[in-house]
């Protein structure tokens, strides 16, 4: 992480064996999230949703569930056709602001300038994902479901030192989820910081990966990620306030210590 993010991801290359330790938090104090803007959203099978406002200067947390057996798959983007079409009527903008739930019309009618994939998995899914996206108006084009989902945006702000959830942190979990904001201690004035030992274990098919955030969501760093069932332990040096991302379609835990 550079200077100005306060968040600094050095890797020391220290990779061991499971050491484990004490912990007082689990990460799950968060939401609410202070100062955030919040928008709930809904709808069942395929569909696109009216458009919503992202304005802070954090990341961007898409909280998604989904009821049904099949792909289930949701990118976030800007609308092509709002981007070109005339202004509104103040009325037209009232009913905008004022809907909460998808069209449930055909995605195919007018596109999307896709930013980022929030989810693409099968079955019933219950997730969290972090996207670095800048100010602007967005849509969610639910490009796969057979169920009924929900997503709620927390459009974050860009906390400053001292706030969140402080170390040691020990969760357990399935699937994809995001911890944070964390606190991982005051900011360092030189280059000796101290290290924070993350250990990760996962189990169950494909890629398993831990993520490294900062609270502007300029920068990330992939602490570790293996495939199939194991385990790692890696130290980093870091300081300042971010966001640990874990992306996974199987059972894992993780711990995070000083």
């Amino acid at each position: 992480m550079n200077r100005r993010t306060y968040l600094g991801l050095t890797v020391t290359g220290v990779v061991g064996g499971f050491a484990g330790c004490s912990t007082d938090s689990d990460g799950r104090e968060y939401p609410p999230y202070p100062d955030s803007e919040t928008v709930e959203l809904s709808g069942d099978g395929e569909g696109r949703t009216d458009p919503f406002e992202i304005v802070n200067d954090g990341p961007t947390l898409v909280d998604a569930e989904h009821t049904g057996s099949e792909s289930f798959t949701v990118v976030l983007g800007t609308s092509i056709t709002d981007a070109n079409s005339p202004s509104e009527t103040a009325d037209d903008a009232n009913e905008t602001v004022n809907k909460t739930n998808t069209t449930n019309e055909a995605t195919t009618d007018d596109g999307i300038e896709p930013v980022s994939t929030v989810v693409s998995a099968t079955g019933p899914y219950d997730g969290r994902t972090l996207h670095a996206v800048g100010s602007d108006t967005y849509v969610l084009d639910v490009i796969e479901a057979d169920g009924e989902w929900t997503a709620t945006i927390y459009d974050l702000p860009a906390y400053d030192d001292g706030v969140g959830v402080t170390l040691p942190i020990e969760r357990e979990g399935e699937l994809e989820d995001v911890i944070g904001p964390i606190n991982f201690g005051d900011v360092a004035e030189t280059d000796d910081v101290d290290e924070t030992q993350f250990e990760f274990s996962a189990s169950g098919g494909g890629v398993h990966r831990l993520i490294l955030t900062d609270r502007e969501a300029d920068d990330s760093l992939t602490v570790t990620d293996f495939e199939g069932e194991s385990k790692d332990s890696v130290s980093n040096g870091v300081s300042g306030v971010g966001y640990l991302e874990v992306l996974s379609f199987g059972s894992w835990s993780l711990s995070v210590s000083k």
